[in-house]
């Protein structure tokens, strides 16, 4: 019977929920000293004796070794877990995705809404170094607060390790371009093209017009050149008085448009063989090619009426 009594006791106490440990957020800036440290976790209610982590740190030789970045811990996790996480890096990693055909202040914006580097940092930095076309597009990883030095860096090695081939760079010269030529007009096919297949023919079309030094005519570099990125673009724009403008000026722009990736920087050094020498875009969101200037007005005109 007592045995029975006490299992009917102790029975409500079995359904008490044991509370979860509480994760917390740190953002750790770089070059902060093992006492700053110290202190932020404190604050935090990750560490509760500051004293004992200072020796500790000292004692594993984590004080001089800390990174920085964007941390999770748990309120009261043991000290020497703490430390192994800060010495060996283990911050919470920021995924970025850019897309194809991105402007730098477009990557600019997206680094910074994730926290991982100012805006007007950023674009300051790129603006300086002259790195719009090289912020290759792909999935990256970052920490919060990074260094827009060591951001960079990451977009120029995976831009390095696609451009610097044989398939692209390697094929340059051939297709009449320099490596620069190369990219811009990458950037420029990058911002027309629907779809792969297009990137290549309508590369052979702007080939096809700088050898017979036409006009590229490409609406994409009077919108960089306007800053007009939605917008219908009127005749009056396609008169504006910038080097990008290639309405008005022969011949490629100074500097990339957006950062192009691989397909269109192939399409830029391998063009397709064409005839064609027009294109204007269609309702069903790719475009439509003619070889003579009469059958692109009507093309164009037939395309306007859909509208």
């Amino acid at each position: 019977m007592r045995t029975g009594l006490a299992l009917i006791v102790l029975f409500p106490l079995l359904w008490v929920a044991v509370p979860r440990p509480v994760r917390v957020e740190v953002n750790l800036p770089e070059g902060v000293s093992a006492k700053d440290v110290c202190l932020i976790l404190h604050g935090k209610g990750i560490i509760l004796r500051k004293s004992f982590f200072l020796k500790a740190a000292v004692i594993t030789g984590s004080d001089t070794a800390l990174k920085y970045g964007l941390y999770k811990f748990y309120r009261n996790e043991p000290v020497l877990s703490v430390l192994g996480k800060l010495k060996n890096g283990k911050a919470v990693l920021i995924k970025v995705t850019i897309p194809e055909g991105w402007r730098s202040d477009e990557i600019a914006e997206a680094l910074n809404e994730a926290g991982v580097v100012g805006k007007t940092e950023f674009l300051n930095y790129v603006v300086e170094k002259k790195l719009e076309g090289r912020l290759y597009p792909e999935t990256y990883f970052f920490t919060s607060g990074m260094p827009v030095e060591k951001v960079c860096d990451a977009f120029l090695k995976q831009f390095n390790s696609v451009f610097f081939t044989d398939k692209i760079r390697g094929k340059a010269a051939k297709a009449g371009l320099s490596p620069q030529q190369a990219l811009i007009l990458a950037s420029i096919i990058e911002k027309e093209a629907k779809t792969p297949r297009e990137k290549f023919l309508i590369s052979g079309i702007f080939h096809n017009r700088l050898k017979k030094r036409w006009r590229l005519e490409s609406c994409a570099t009077v919108r960089y050149a306007l800053r007009k990125w939605k917008r219908p673009l009127s005749i009056e724009d396609t008169f504006a008085k910038s080097p990008f403008n290639t309405y008005r000026h022969w011949g490629l722009p100074p500097a990339p448009i957006c950062n192009p990736g691989r397909i269109a920087l192939e399409a830029a050094v391998e063009p397709q063989k064409t005839e064609m020498m027009f294109f204007v875009a269609s309702s069903s969101g790719t475009h439509r090619f003619s070889k003579y200037f009469d059958q692109h007005i009507k093309k164009k005109f037939i395309e306007k009426r859909k509208k």
